[in-house]
C-alpha cells in the first residue's frame, strides 16, 4: 500500500541535540487532535511527491521552509490510526540541522512547538504507561509526559524507531 501522507523530522544538533514536536490543535475532524505529533499531514494533489508534502506541511505548521536537498534519511513507511477505524500509511522524513530553527506554528494547526532533547527521549525512565484523554481509563498505553500531556501513539512508535529502542508492548 502506498503512504498517503508525510511527515517531517527535525533533528538539531545545537543548541543541544533535539528534534521538533507540535502539538495538534483541537478539531473534532482530526482523530490525532491534541496529540504530539511531527509537522505533517495528508498528500495533496499538487503535491509531486510525498517529500514536498512534508515540506510544504512543515512551511504550512511551523512556518520553516526547507529545500528538498536537506533531506537526511527516510524511514520506512509506517501506519497510524486507531486500533479500531481507518488506518493510514505515513512516510516519515528526516531533516538534519546543525542548529534549532525559530518556530511560529500556525493557530489552526497547532497550540504548540517544542525542540525536545534526544537525550529525554532516549531515557527509558521517562517512558511510562499512562491513560490517554479521550480512551477507556482501563487502558494503559506506553508514553512520554510532554508538557503533561503524553506523547503516545505512531509519534511514540516513529521516536522510539528512530532511537533504535524497543517499542513496549501496547504501542
Amino acid at each position: 500500500m502506498e503512504p498517503e501522507a508525510a511527515v517531517a523530522i527535525l533533528h538539531a544538533m545545537l543548541p543541544e541535540e533535539s528534534i521538533l514536536l507540535i502539538r495538534r490543535a483541537t478539531n473534532p475532524r482530526d482523530p490525532w487532535s491534541g496529540h504530539w505529533s511531527f509537522p505533517g499531514g495528508r498528500r495533496d494533489a499538487q503535491d509531486r511527491d510525498l517529500l514536498d508534502t512534508a515540506l510544504r506541511e512543515l512551511r504550512e505548521e511551523v512556518d520553516i521552509t526547507l529545500p528538498r536537498e536537506q533531506l537526511s534519511v527516510t524511514l520506512p513507511p509506517s501506519t497510524a490510526g486507531r486500533r479500531v477505524g481507518r488506518q493510514i500509511w505515513v512516510a516519515p522524513f528526516g531533516f538534519r540541522l546543525e542548529h534549532r530553527l525559530p518556530v511560529n506554528v500556525d493557530p489552526e494547526e497547532a497550540v504548540e512547538a517544542v525542540w525536545t532533547p534526544v537525550h529525554l527521549l532516549a531515557d527509558k525512565a521517562n517512558h511510562q504507561h499512562v491513560t490517554i484523554p479521550g480512551l477507556p481509563p482501563e487502558m494503559k498505553w506506553p508514553a512520554i509526559p510532554l508538557n503533561e500531556v503524553p506523547l503516545w501513539g505512531f509519534t511514540y512508535r516513529l521516536i522510539c524507531d528512530w532511537l533504535g529502542m524497543e517499542v513496549p508492548t501496547g504501542a
